[in-house]
Parts: C-alpha cells; structure tokens; sequence
C-alpha cells in the first residue's frame, strides 16, 4: 500500500513542495492529510478519490465522464443508493459495475449482493459525482424532457402540473439549470423569436438548440429570471446584469445573469459558474509537457507581466490559476483583482472590483502594491490606466498575471501599443504571452480511427502537411456525447517569450508578421501547427482545430 502523498505526486495530481506544505499544516492541525490538501485546494475531491484508490489497489471511476447504462440504474432501488453512497453504471452479463465512496464498505456490498443478486465490481468515485448521479439519473433521469413538457402544458393551462407543487415557470427554469449542468453547458440563452422562444445551450463552445417554447411564455420566464437575479422587473428598455445562487445536489451554483432588449423582446443569457465541474491544475488543461514545463517556469519568474490571450470564453482565466495552483502561497504573498471572482482559492486573497465606489482594476492595483505582494492577478488588461499600473508593478519587482483579447500571441504586442502603451516600456516588462483557445475532444465512449479523404485534405489546404496520410481519429457519436462525437474540451496554445531579438523589434513598433515570424525563429510553435500534433495524438479533429484557428 503506497503512500497518498505518494501517490499524488506519481500522479502529477500535487508537486512535492506542495505536499511538504500539506504536511507542515497537518502537524498544527493534526487532520488527515487528504483533508489538509482539500482544504488548501491543492487537491479536488475527485483527485482525492482517485489517489485512495490507487493507494489501495482499487480501480477508480469518473462518473463525470461515463456513460451511465439506464439498465444498471434499474438493478438498485434509489434509497438503496442514497443510502450507501453508490451509483450502478454498468451491466455486462450478470456482473454489476458500482462506484462507492466508500469501496471497503463490507456491510453495503453484501446488502448490494442480495438486493441484486449480481456479481458485483466495485469501483473507487468521489462523493460529490456519486451524489450528482444519483441526483441526475433517479430524481430525473432520461424523464427531464417529458417534465418540461408536462411544465409547459401546465403553464398555458394555468394549473400546475401533475406531481408538481411549484408553479410551472418555476420548476420549468429550474429544470432548465439542472439540464444545463447535467449537460455540462456553460450558458443558457432564453431568446424570444416573432412566433416563439427558443431556450438554448452551450455544450463545449457549441450553442445548441434545447428546447422551443410557445411565445406567450417568454415574459413570465424572463420575470422569473429578473426576480430570482435580484432586477428590476419592471425595466425592459435597458440592458441588466445579475447573480443567481442555485442550489443543487448539495452544493451552491453560480449563474450570472445578462438582459437585453431586441426587436422581439428581451434576450437572456445565463452563465454557469459550476466551480465543483472545474479541475484546476496544468495537466487538466490538455498541455503537452513542453509548453507545461514552460508555463511551470513562468510561476517561478521573479517579475515582469505574463499574459494569456484569446477570445472571450478561450479558458484565459482557469489557465492563469491552475499557474497559481502551483504557487506555494504560504511562502508567497499571492493577491487578485477580478471582475467577477470566479474560484475561490485558499491561501490566496481575492478582491472584487466594485465600479459604484470608484474601485476598478487600477485602483486595486495601486492599493495592492501597499500589501507587500509577490505576485498579482489582474483579471483583465482592458485600459490604458490599468495597463500602466500593472507594467508599474511588473518593473517594481512583482510577477503580474493578466489576460488580454487578441487573436494570438504576436498580436498581442499590438494591441497594447493601441492602448497607447510606450514602446520602450514592453521589452523591460512583459515576459510572455500565452495564447490558447479550447477545443472539443473526440468522445472517448465511441472514438474510431480514419484518414482524411482528398477532398477534405485541399479543402484544409494539408497538401504540404506531412502526415496529411496518417489515420486520425474522431467520434461515431453515442449516448455519452449526445450524438456529437466529442465530450469535454481541451485547450491549443503557442506560447511567445519575449526574447531580445522579439524586444528590439517591438521598440521599433515592428509588424504583426515580423513579431510572429520572429518568434517561430526563437522556437515557438504556432498554434494551428499545436493544434494539428493534438489532431494526430487522438485529443481531438482536424475539423475543430480549423473551426478555433482560422
């Protein structure tokens, strides 16, 4: 039996120092280590789960990222599962596949086997998935749709629906939230058309039609948006933004909310801020190990300004505190300023802009500098004012994190100089810039090989690509992936240092293409050409590195 610190380190789930940080508390705290680690937020419970499993010999289940077969739900009663803390996931022949918290749990196995009267193989998951799916695949299951249909009978009846005891606009938003995060989408889109209203979602960057509501039960669900969001209801000539808490499965979930009139009335987008579904760390991310070494490195420099850069949504942020989960931050003073706040991290003091008292990212900055900090996390370079503060700090001795909206990483120079940023401050300042966007990776449940037909090849221009003959692999399309052939999203980088051959050229406002070319001599590796080595390695298809890239 290994080991949990171990483990965590074979694994690349936590670093030695952080391990060794864990440790140092656990002699104050005298708790057990798995609880130190989770309580830093060095770990996740599902990281956790998996390292007691391997230190025990056990195999280990994400639920997350399994299908969940209707038949094997079907072997165990749901009080039975709630119960023990067990979710059936599969059925082959006539053993049962069951994910416990707790798989040494004698007592639950045997009362298991007579319930079932199955062979049972019992697998290692952590609580908050087990307790997820058990909410998702007995409290509503495959009968959400039906649900929604009954709701929104009811509500042009103006009754209830049968077994309901809220009122339909309610149950049906709520239905809305819990398919959203049991679909893993990231926003909701509830758009009113002349004749409808159509509720749309946003599953791994794509928008995606869910449901179609008759036209007359827009405004009651935009009402019901605006009161539980804390808005004005009787407003709707003017945009409006909002926060919603939404509890589910035991733990609270964000929603922001966003109204905006149009011709045919007000559009509302709702983003899921589900922080328990987010695994922070580099290895998440889908980095190869050589940019992950270099972005490793980056935590470590002493000062200067890192930013990443991308379009809204391009996973800029995760990217920045999976850098500073790597931070030892009980030996450095780690400090943010976000609009809004998006992970709680321990150890790490997070400030929240509030533009109605005059404090904006700016003002943060030249407060923060006061705080003795070693390192700062600006959530985004928007202004020339904030720009200048952070470049102040960067040249002051702290390392500065920041995202910014460019296309890539060469364009990034750019546009800081718009900003009206001197060209001489750069190279003194900024370090690297990385650039990424996420890509949707093939569905492990229905993954097949083939090889790219000719016409797909010009239509791609591959014609010079040397592996353009090589079999690749995409999604057929199941249950798991509804349909779509990918599951979960990984990112694609190229990663800019700024070199002294790359600052000279900025100090003399050198092209986009100079820089870039520049940085391709200097060894970066663009990112359609990262991309396509994520295509050969299976992660994810020719087709989506094209759909983010050009």
């Amino acid at each position: 039996m290994k080991r949990l610190g171990d483990v965590l380190i074979e694994e690349m789930m936590a670093t030695p120092q952080q391990i060794e940080v864990a440790l140092r508390e656990q002699q104050t705290t005298r708790e057990l280590l798995g609880n130190v680690l989770l309580r830093l937020g060095i770990i996740s419970p599902r990281d956790l789960a998996r390292a007691i499993a391997i230190s025990n010999d056990l195999p280990f289940v994400d639920l997350k990222k399994t299908f969940i077969d209707p038949a094997a739900v079907r072997q165990v009663e749901m009080e039975f599962a709630r119960r023990y803390n067990l979710m059936p996931f599969a059925l082959e022949n006539n053993t049962l596949k069951v994910a416990m918290d707790n798989p040494s749990d004698i007592v639950a196995i045997d009362a298991l086997r007579r319930a079932t009267n199955h062979n049972l193989e019992i697998y290692a998951a952590d609580l908050d998935s087990i307790l997820e799916a058990i909410e998702f695949h007995y409290g509503l299951g495959a009968s959400i749709d039906e649900e929604v249909s009954r709701n929104i009978t009811a509500a042009l009846a103006g009754g209830t629906a049968e077994g309901e005891t809220a009122p339909p606009i309610i149950r049906l938003l709520e239905l809305f939230f819990i398919k959203a995060i049991r679909d893993r989408a990231t926003d909701i889109h509830l758009s009113p058309e002349e004749r409808i209203s159509r509720v749309g979602m946003r599953i791994d960057g794509i928008l995606q039609s869910a449901y179609i509501l008759p036209r007359q039960l827009h405004i009651p669900m935009i009402t019901r948006v605006k009161v539980m969001a804390g808005m004005n209801i009787a407003e709707n000539r003017l945009p409006q933004d909002g926060n919603i808490t939404f509890e589910f499965s035991g733990r609270a979930i964000d929603i922001r909310a966003s109204t905006i009139p149009t011709n045919h009335g007000e559009n509302v987008v709702l983003r899921i801020l589900d922080k328990a579904s987010v695994v922070l760390g580099l290895d998440s991310l889908g980095m190869d190990e050589k940019i992950s070494r270099q972005v490793e490195r980056m935590t470590r420099i002493p000062h200067g300004i890192v930013l990443a850069a991308g379009p809204t949504g391009s996973g800029k942020t995760t990217t920045l505190y999976s850098m500073l989960h790597l931070v030892n931050a009980l030996e450095k003073n780690v400090m943010t300023i976000e609009d809004p706040i998006e992970y709680q991290v321990p150890m790490i003091k997070q400030a929240q802009v509030n533009p109605k008292i005059n404090f904006g990212f700016s003002e943060a900055i030249r407060h923060f500098l006061r705080q003795d900090p070693d390192i700062i996390l600006v959530g985004e370079i928007r202004d020339l004012e904030t720009t200048r503060m952070a470049l102040q700090a960067a040249m002051t001795g702290h390392l500065v994190l920041s995202t910014i909206h460019t296309n890539d990483a060469a364009s990034t120079v750019a546009r800081l100089l718009d900003l009206g940023v001197e060209p001489y401050l750069l190279p003194a300042s900024l370090r690297a810039v990385l650039a990424q966007r996420l890509v949707r990776r093939v569905c492990g449940n229905c993954r097949e090989e083939y090889t790219l037909s000719d016409e797909e090849i010009e239509n791609f221009g591959l014609g010079e690509w040397p592996h353009r003959h090589e079999p690749l692999t995409r999604g057929r399309g199941c249950e798991l992936c509804g349909q779509t052939g990918y599951h979960g999203r990984a990112g694609i980088y190229e990663l800019m240092w700024i070199t002294p051959a790359i600052g000279k050229l900025i100090s003399e406002t050198a092209s986009v293409a100079a820089i870039h070319e520049q940085a391709v001599a200097d060894g970066m590796v663009p990112m359609l050409a990262y991309g396509l080595e994520k295509a050969r390695a299976g992660l994810t298809t020719i087709d989506e590195i094209f759909r983010v890239t050009q």
